[in-house]
Order: structure tokens, then C-alpha cells, then sequence
């Protein structure tokens, strides 16, 4: 979404922008904002971004705004050092995800972005935590550090997206516009317009067999932060007290910290009426969640199922009259599923 962003408030300052987006649905986003998908054989290599580099140089574009792909501390530093060598370096934040390639907690985790700090440029990040650890890391490269502040964008910019966004991102892609000489309403009005993510946080509203889902794509989202920050939309959103919620857990093969650590946090810190397991990992997740009290009655495990269709069937079994759904874990396989099922069928609220 940050990457997004920064091009999107570039574009309407007439910058000619190309810019790539990774994950499980890379894009490569043209000038006009027009998106062609990425397509991959085998899995991910920092080794695509030189085929990006070879297309701005063809199409001779004021700016590249790429998303790192790297993932193991190693690979960051290649990547940054030896190939994007980038003039403006961004850091969103620092979140406890990919632990299977870093190593487990925070600590790990800033220290290896502290990797992708540019040599001579320009930092800008809405990290606070680890924010002297990332100064003193751009002072040995003489790179400027910019702490780009969310609580400076007020909730009436936020409101004004037709997704769920976040503060830090927007304060992010509002610093990084401002460093190219872009005002920030024309950054904004830009922003305002550009699509959304594919795993953008979308709520949506499924009218079946007389019954109502309302389903938030949150299977993007994937620290405990986040999550928890997700959650505290949804309960903006909706009156819990009148509407139950439920979860559903998309697990992966490479992603075993992580279905664990979502047990932890759907068993101890949100509340809900069930939670329906699906993906490679899913009697792990339940094992997890047995383990730490949630009661057998209260979990659906429907397995390797990715037939969206099915899925919504158990759903509408488990509901009376109106269910609020909310997708957590993984976008791949049953995620992405549900999320152009619910973009075919549903509405967005």
C-alpha cells in the first residue's frame, strides 16, 4: 500500500512514475496507473527487480518506486547495496512477520531492515521503537533519517479512502512526496484515486439464502499489530454487541510461526463466535488452539478446502440471520479465493 501511495501522490504531481508492488499479487504499475500483473514461474527472486530496472530505463521515467522483495537479512542488504542502490529508502515499520527467514522477535527483525538503509540518501520511516537503532545505522552510511509521524494525519484523510487504511502508510507516502517538492493536497488527491492493493483491507456485504455476511479481507495483514490495529476498525465499523463475529485462519506450508501466532492472538486477545481453519496447516492451527483453551465446539476445520463457494455454504450454516467474517493468515490459495468471491458477488460497504 505504501508503494502504492508514493506513486499515486507523484503521478498527480505529473511525475512520470513506474512502480512495483511484490507479495502474492505483484504488480507493476504503469504511468497512466494502469497495472499489469507479474507473472512468476517458481517462487519469488530479488533477481525480477532487474527486469523492472531494464523497463524504467526503456520507458525513461522520472521515478521508481520499488517494494523490496528480500526477505533474509542477507538477501536485504544484496538487494539494496548491490542492485536497487535507491535514493530515497523507505521503512514503513517494524512488525514481527517472516520469522521463519529472520529469526524470532523484534530485535531480529529491525536489525536485519536495518539493511536496507540507502548509502548517501534519504530514510524516511514511521518506526519509533527502533528509530535511534536506524539513525545510528544511517549515520555509518551518511543517509538523512526522516521520521515520518501517522499521528499527523488526522482521521478525516483516513476516513476518506474506500479501504481500510493506515496512518503510518500515509504519513509515509505524504514525507516521501514532500521530499520530491509535491504539496501534500496534490499528494493526497492522488492517493485518493489510486486502486487499492489487491490484500487491501476491504469490508464487504454478501446478501444469500436471506442471510447477511459482512466480510473484512484482513488475510493481508500479518503481525499481531496490525491485526490488533484492523481490529480496532472493525470495531468502529460495526456494533459488535449486536452482530457476531467469526474468523477464518488461512494457513501455509512456509508460514508455521505465523498460524501459531495467530492461534495465540484469536484465542486470547479478540473475541469471537467461531473460527473456521482452512490451508495446508490447519490442524496444526487447531492443535494450537486446543492447547490455549478454545473450546472444540467453538472451531471449524474444513482442511485443504479452497472452493470459495463451499466455504460461504459453512458460513451461512453457522449464522442465524447476520455475521460479521473476518479473514486472517494468508492471501494464498483459499484467501484469494474468497476475496474474488466476495469481489464477484458481494458489495463493498
Amino acid at each position: 500500500t505504501t508503494t502504492r501511495l508514493i506513486a499515486a501522490g507523484l503521478r498527480e504531481a505529473g511525475f512520470k512514475v513506474l512502480a512495483k508492488t511484490t507479495g502474492t499479487l505483484p504488480r507493476l504499475i504503469l504511468e497512466d496507473g494502469a497495472e499489469i500483473p507479474i507473472r512468476r514461474r517458481g517462487n519469488p527472486n530479488i533477481i525480477e527487480q532487474l527486469k523492472i530496472f531494464k523497463e524504467a530505463a526503456k520507458r525513461k521515467v522520472d521515478v521508481l518506486v520499488v517494494e523490496c522483495m528480500a526477505i533474509s537479512p542477507e538477501l536485504q542488504w544484496v538487494s539494496e547495496h548491490k542492485m536497487v542502490k535507491s535514493t530515497i529508502g523507505v521503512i514503513t515499520n517494524v512488525r514481527e512477520d517472516h520469522l521463519e527467514d529472520i529469526g524470532p522477535g523484534l530485535d531480529r527483525v529491525a536489525e536485519s531492515l536495518k539493511l536496507t538503509i540507502p548509502q548517501g540518501g534519504v530514510l524516511v520511516t514511521a518506526e519509533k521503537d527502533y528509530f535511534s537503532l536506524f539513525k545510528e545505522q544511517a549515520e555509518k552510511l551518511k543517509t538523512k533519517i526522516i521520521r515520518a509521524d501517522p499521528d499527523d494525519v488526522p482521521d478525516r484523510i483516513i476516513d476518506k479512502f474506500n479501504y481500510m487504511n493506515f496512518k503510518e502508510n500515509v504519513s509515509i507516502a505524504l514525507r516521501v512526496n514532500k521530499l520530491l517538492g509535491v504539496k501534500e493536497e496534490i499528494a493526497l488527491r492522488g492517493m485518493l484515486k489510486a486502486n487499492p492493493d489487491p490484500g487491501a483491507l476491504k469490508v464487504y456485504k454478501l446478501i444469500k439464502e436471506n442471510k447477511i455476511i459482512f466480510f473484512v479481507n484482513a488475510f493481508a495483514v500479518n503481525d499481531r499489530r496490525s491485526v490488533l490495529l484492523a481490529w480496532e476498525n472493525v470495531k468502529k465499523i460495526f456494533d459488535l454487541s449486536n452482530l457476531p463475529v467469526m474468523g477464518i485462519i488461512n494457513s501455509r506450508e512456509d508460514r508455521v510461526l505465523r498460524s501459531i501466532e495467530f492461534s495465540r492472538i484469536l484465542a486470547t486477545e479478540i473475541m469471537l463466535s467461531k473460527i473456521i481453519l482452512v490451508g495446508p496447516l490447519s490442524k496444526l492451527t487447531e492443535r494450537a488452539l486446543l492447547k490455549l483453551k478454545v473450546s472444540a465446539d467453538k472451531i471449524t476445520n474444513l482442511g485443504r478446502l479452497t472452493d470459495a463457494e463451499k466455504v460461504i455454504e459453512v458460513v451461512l450454516q453457522l449464522t442465524n440471520k447476520k455475521v460479521i467474517l473476518v479473514g486472517f493468515g494468508n492471501t494464498k490459495g483459499a484467501g484469494q479465493k474468497l476475496i474474488e468471491y466476495f469481489n464477484q458477488f458481494g458489495e463493498i460497504k
